[in-house]
C-alpha cells in the first residue's frame, strides 16, 4: 500500500494509507476547516470591539483631562484656602462635575470597556493553551510545536 501525505495551512500533516484516505482525509480537512472557522469567529469579535473600545478610552481620557485641569485650578484658587469643603467644591462647578462623572464612568465599568479585546485575548490564550496554541492581539491563530515526549 502507498502512502499519501496531507499539507495545508495549518501545517496539518498526516500520513495515511490509501485505503483510509477518504475518512481520515476528511477528518483532518473538517479539524483544519473548523480551526480557520473559529479564527476568523475571533478576529471578528476582536475586530468588532476596536471602535467602541477606542471611543470609550478617548471618553476616559477627555473627562481625566478635565479632572486633573478642574482640580488644579480649584487647588490653586486663593479662595479655596478660606472657605469650606462644600463651599469651594461649588465654587468650583467645573472640577466638581468631572470628578462625579468620571467617578460614574468607573462605577458603570469604564475600566472593562477600555481593555475589552485584551481582556478577550487573554482568556483566549489561556484556554488555547492546552491545545498548544495561542492567538495574538487581532485574534489570529498561531500552532506551537508539539511537546515531545521523553
Amino acid at each position: 500500500m502507498t502512502k499519501s501525505k496531507c499539507t495545508n495551512k495549518w501545517n496539518c500533516h498526516v500520513t495515511i494509507e490509501d485505503k483510509y484516505f477518504y475518512r481520515t482525509m476528511s477528518l483532518e480537512q473538517t479539524a483544519c476547516e473548523d480551526l480557520k472557522a473559529f479564527e476568523r469567529r475571533l478576529t471578528e469579535v476582536i475586530s468588532c470591539l476596536q471602535p467602541a473600545t477606542t471611543r470609550w478610552r478617548i471618553l476616559l481620557a477627555v473627562v481625566s483631562a478635565c479632572t486633573a485641569l478642574g482640580a488644579y485650578l480649584w487647588l490653586t484658587d486663593p479662595v479655596t484656602q478660606n472657605a469650606t469643603f462644600l463651599q469651594s467644591l461649588v465654587n468650583h462647578i467645573f472640577f466638581t462635575a468631572a470628578a462625579a462623572i468620571l467617578v460614574l464612568l468607573f462605577i458603570l465599568g469604564i475600566h472593562k470597556r477600555v481593555v475589552a479585546p485584551s481582556i478577550i485575548t487573554s482568556r483566549t490564550r489561556q484556554v488555547l493553551a492546552d491545545f498548544n496554541m495561542s492567538c495574538d492581539d487581532t485574534g489570529k491563530l498561531i500552532l506551537k510545536p508539539r511537546p515531545t515526549a521523553t
